[in-house]
């Protein structure tokens, strides 16, 4: 494990004082509301509860080095024992660093409200490269990375409502995600806003794509995989390449509709770690993504909301590959998710599996301290791979 000492230096020492004390002053204040209140879910304990108190607090922070201590505090075994029946065990592996260059636009689906929009934004990157990286856990049966290249790997697209999140926040997620389905990951680092709006984060997932096939991979050897808007921004890039016949897509916790009301957004409020969208909030981050620091949002943006790209329950969701969809009863977006899985059914896919899981918050499945659930939410997505794996290759 690495040590604590690498974080710190004499130009960070007192963003990390503050970082300790905030995450200490927000373990207490958890501690004392569990203790007077309860849990604010019927099936939380109190890790679970301590644990969405702290990432909440992180994210309304919004410091990278409280998020760094976070995880090294949860990953420390050897030196914070108390923890260890709760640590979550990020696994060793072998990384690979890739910088992915810009490629132009094929043709664009006649129906893409954005085509106008790539175009610009491919024009305005050319000679851009991005960062990225191949991941493989040491326990996969692939751990070297010779040639960069296997028999199938996912593509993953990071969280982070598309303004926080980058390939080193993501490598723990990437290192379970080869850990359990026993594949390569690649992880890269698309744009963010408010610096770079919408589709710029859809331009850069499809560069990663085709730099994918630049490496020798077929369309149906890979897995897209998503958690939060991740998994919008993998079903936003599925119909812009206009359906391809993936190996499989993970949807972990996805972003499925902006514009929802639905009962689950009110009801698990008070529990969930993130909060209802509102764009005529101009720190609200579906405002920083659409919307130009500064200016009022119009009648065109409102629209957009409903747009198959930003909202996916609205899409043509036939022909989607084998896919597999988490979510959690404690989530905001419970309700949408559980929506967006029957519309999917509707459309005659009979390889779309969805698992609920009673009690987790958003994006649970990742948390850097593990809570009830978290390593059965992986296992599943492993054994939906490998039975994926094993439909394809049987004799």
């Amino acid at each position: 494990m690495s040590s604590f000492s690498t974080l710190v230096t004499r130009d960070n020492f007192a963003q990390l004082l503050a970082a300790v004390s905030g995450l200490l002053k927000t373990y207490l204040r958890s501690a004392l509301d569990y203790v007077i209140s309860g849990p604010r879910h019927a099936a939380w304990d109190f890790r679970t509860h301590y644990v969405r108190d702290m990432l909440l607090y992180l994210m309304m922070h919004q410091t990278d080095i409280g998020v760094q201590l976070f995880v090294k505090l949860s990953n420390s075994e050897s030196q914070w024992p108390a923890l260890t029946p709760g640590l979550q065990r990020v696994p060793q592996g072998f990384a690979s660093m890739l910088v992915i260059p810009t490629y132009p636009l094929g043709p664009l689906p006649e129906s893409c409200v954005w085509a106008s929009e790539l175009r610009e934004v491919a024009r305005l990157s050319e000679g851009r490269e991005m960062h990225a990286e191949c991941i493989v856990a040491s326990n996969s049966s692939l751990a070297n990375l010779d040639g960069r290249r296997g028999p199938r790997a996912i593509l993953h697209f990071h969280g982070g409502a598309y303004v926080t999140g980058s390939v080193e926040q993501y490598r723990p997620v990437h290192l379970l995600l080869s850990q359990y389905t026993g594949l390569r990951v690649y992880g890269f680092g698309y744009r963010l806003a408010p610096h770079s709006l919408y589709p710029t984060q859809l331009y850069d997932a499809y560069c990663a794509y085709r730099h994918m096939q630049a490496l020798g991979y077929e369309e149906n050897e890979i897995v897209f995989s998503g958690d939060s808007a991740g998994g919008n921004l993998a079903l936003a890039l599925w119909q812009l390449l206009q359906k391809p016949r993936l190996f499989a897509m993970i949807l972990v916790s996805p972003r499925v509709d902006i514009a929802s009301s639905r009962r689950s957004w009110s009801m698990n409020a008070g529990a969930d770690i993130i909060r209802g969208y509102n764009i005529n909030n101009a720190d609200d981050p579906l405002r920083k993504l659409l919307v130009p620091q500064g200016r009022p949002v119009d009648q065109r943006v409102v629209d957009l909301l409903a747009d198959p790209y930003l909202s996916s329950i609205n899409a043509d969701l036939s022909r989607l590959p084998p896919t597999l969809v988490q979510a959690a009863t404690a989530e905001v977006m419970f309700d949408d998710i559980t929506e967006f899985v029957r519309r999917a059914k509707a459309h005659n896919n009979t390889s779309v599996w969805y698992d609920v899981f009673e009690g987790g918050f958003h994006d649970f499945q990742f948390v850097p301290l593990l809570i009830p659930n978290s390593i059965k939410a992986r296992e599943s997505i492993g054994k939906f791979i490998h039975d994926q794996i094993a439909l394809v290759d049987r004799p």
